[in-house]
């Protein structure tokens, strides 16, 4: 990383000069979580249906590429790992495929514009709010300050190029979409997915109360099974903790961390509901058409939260963006605590009583 700071700051001297009449061999980028990178294919499909004859290749983290391998709206994939000979690798494989635009839908730096200038491409467009980039002469686009959905953001990028289609729906491989059994599943039951855990602390609901409300819920509706989902350490040890602490342990199906990134699908296509805190499995779960009960608290909802299917995504947002005045790292729950297991109950009930 060092090393790339260093270089980086001479980059804006071999950037080649930008130029719309360039624009054919394309490459899109998300190579981060899992979240973001769902919010990345609504600008994707848009790419492909506006320019049908362009060469689309996705720079995809490898840790995600097994769910989207067979994407139908990629030509090709190159597969992203960090570290600064990885990224050797890249700007070589980016040179050969003689990429001249390049979409940076969701990207860290300082690999991000040292694999991006280095490429040789001529357009160079990053989806940033940082009207202060310091690298912001080297992008084709202006940093969007703007109040408005994620999803939005991403997509002015792409409307630089003047589309003539544009898609607003997350989407993942079509063979995903009929694709279920990964819970044996008595027919006489519900079965409502929890995802306790998140990327950050400060973005999860307080396991107690999670526990608190399935006791609620299972008072209320005798036919319902609680299938738990993640990967994290984190998330096992929050899971175990739910599965040995609930009275009812016969209504638990623990599958945190049974499952592989492309099982994923399958396994939230079985529910028919997931409560979630802000994650990559609840985009993913709307994508699939599955439906939410999403909770947020210091991340806003009309950025990050649902952008489809309204009627089956049920959001509930409290005021804890006091919380992001403190550094990442040393922020707390209690802003997601703001959150109660009455509001949550109400919300989950009104998918459970139809």
């Amino acid at each position: 990383m060092k090393i790339l700071e260093q270089v980086n700051k001479l980059l804006p001297y071999f950037k080649k000069p930008s130029g719309t009449d360039s624009f054919q061999n394309i490459l899109v980028v998300s190579n981060t979580g899992l979240g973001d990178t769902l919010l990345s294919t609504p600008s994707i499909v848009s790419l492909r249906k506006s320019f049908p004859s362009v060469n689309l290749t996705f720079l995809i983290n490898k840790k995600m590429f097994p769910l989207f391998d067979g994407f139908e709206f990629i030509d090709d994939f190159v597969l992203y790992s960090s570290g600064f000979f990885n990224q050797l690798k890249i700007i070589k494989e980016l040179r050969s495929r003689e990429i001249d635009t390049i979409f940076l839908f969701h990207s860290n730096g300082p690999e991000d514009i040292f694999f991006s200038v280095l490429s040789g491409a001529k357009n160079i467009l990053k989806m940033t709010d940082d009207k202060n980039h310091k690298f912001r002469e080297i992008f084709l686009n202006a940093p969007n300050t703007e109040q408005k959905h994620n999803i939005e953001k991403k997509l002015d990028l792409v409307k630089v190029f003047n589309p003539n289609d544009i898609s607003k729906k997350m989407l993942i491989p079509a063979r995903f979409y009929n694709k279920n059994g990964f819970i044996k599943k008595n027919p006489h039951f519900k079965y409502i997915g929890f995802q306790m855990g998140a990327q950050d602390d400060y973005k999860m609901w307080p396991k107690e109360n999670f526990i608190k409300l399935a006791q609620r819920l299972k008072a209320n509706f005798h036919n319902i099974k609680f299938v738990l989902i993640g990967a994290t350490k984190t998330e096992d040890l929050i899971s175990k903790n739910f599965e040995t602490t609930i009275i009812n342990q016969e209504s638990v199906i623990n599958l945190c961390g049974k499952s592989k990134i492309n099982e994923l699908p399958v396994l939230i296509k079985d529910l028919d509901l997931l409560l979630t805190n802000d994650t990559g499995a609840m985009h993913l779960a709307i994508a699939l058409q599955t439906k939410t009960v999403s909770l947020f608290g210091p991340t806003d909802s009309k950025t990050y939260g649902p952008y489809q299917d309204y009627n089956m995504h049920k959001v509930i947002q409290a005021d804890g963006d006091f919380v992001n005045i403190v550094p990442k790292k040393q922020r707390g729950s209690e802003g997601m605590a703001l959150i109660t297991v009455d509001q949550v109950f109400e919300k989950t009930k009104e998918f459970l009583s139809v």
